[in-house]
């Protein structure tokens, strides 16, 4: 399974195996480079994880995670992950602002193992529980195919939804009895009662208030100041950032405060078509010229 997540993962390989549990790891190394290797556990090593994404709020989570009384041993946000869940259990999910799909199994009286997918679903994640209660799950299909515990068997009625939408929609899968975790949805898998504890639950969803007082002036600052936001989180890192721009309006604004907030040019990324009907690199290069970004085009 780990030699099939090495294209996502192309900076290091963790495994942690006991009697009947295994962890693998896959990491592409952004925050705590040197000191970040996969599995990580708690202080006494009862719950530890494998996580594949990026918690924005970590810093913040880690100062109360402190203050509360416990121990860190590296600066990951990977780490806040155990700590948050022996504080809150299977609610910790409601705390993080991040992309994620992570895995935390506890060692301790029942053993038990949680999976947890971000509010979007930004990063995948694939399970199959087989009929003697066994579990295995993965980022991708691939990996999970590499299991003897993962059914082969085409779902005709997914493969008719592929056939209609051009993706098979959450959480069927393309195969039978292999599932995709929802976005915004945890399952927790107790060993002792061989089965997960409950089905996949929801632990967040969006709400809309809307204010007919705000005015169009309002509603245009309050946009550009949670896009600075969105865009000041997601700029932390040990190694070098890009963003892939398209030439569209969400990727141009996004590029353009990327830039605005950075005092070195950013590296953008297109791919052009050689049909007109999808290529967009005329209008990628026109954002890239107003940011002056390092852009590089590759065609499909």
């Amino acid at each position: 399974m780990a030699a099939a997540l090495a294209h996502r993962g192309p900076d290091d390989e963790g495994i942690d195996v006991g009697a009947h549990w295994g962890l693998v790891s896959r990491r592409l190394a952004i925050i705590g480079v040197a000191n970040g290797h996969q599995p990580i556990s708690n202080e006494d090593g009862s719950v530890c994880v494998v996580f594949n994404g990026e918690i924005y709020n970590h810093e913040t989570l880690r100062d109360r995670l402190q203050a509360r009384g416990h121990t860190f041993s590296s600066a990951t946000d990977t780490e806040v992950l155990v700590h948050l869940y022996e504080e809150y259990g299977s609610d910790l999910a409601a705390h993080l602002e991040g992309m994620f799909a992570f895995a935390i199994y506890d060692r301790r009286d029942g053993e038990r193992l949680l999976l947890a997918r971000d509010r979007l679903g930004q990063k995948p994640l694939f399970y199959h529980v087989g009929n003697d209660g066994g579990l295995v799950f993965a980022s991708e299909l691939g990996a999970l195919l590499t299991s003897r515990r993962t059914p082969r068997e085409l779902d005709r009625a997914a493969l008719s939804e592929y056939f209609s939408l051009g993706y098979v929609p959450a959480p069927d899968t393309i195969f039978m009895g292999v599932r995709k975790l929802p976005p915004a949805h945890i399952l927790v898998y107790e060993r002792d009662r061989n089965r997960p504890q409950t089905g996949p639950r929801c632990y967040w969803s969006p709400s809309y208030h809307p204010d007919q007082a705000m005015t169009f002036a309002d509603a245009a600052h309050r946009t550009r100041e949670l896009i600075d936001v969105a865009v000041q989180k997601r700029l932390e890192s040990e190694v070098p950032l890009g963003a892939f721009l398209s030439g569209g309006l969400d990727s141009s604004v996004v590029v353009g405060v990327m830039q605005r907030m950075l005092d070195k040019p950013v590296r953008t990324f297109c791919i052009g078509f050689e049909s007109g009907a999808y290529d967009e690199r005329s209008y990628a290069q026109l954002a890239a010229d107003r940011f002056g970004t390092e852009h590089r085009v590759k065609v499909a």
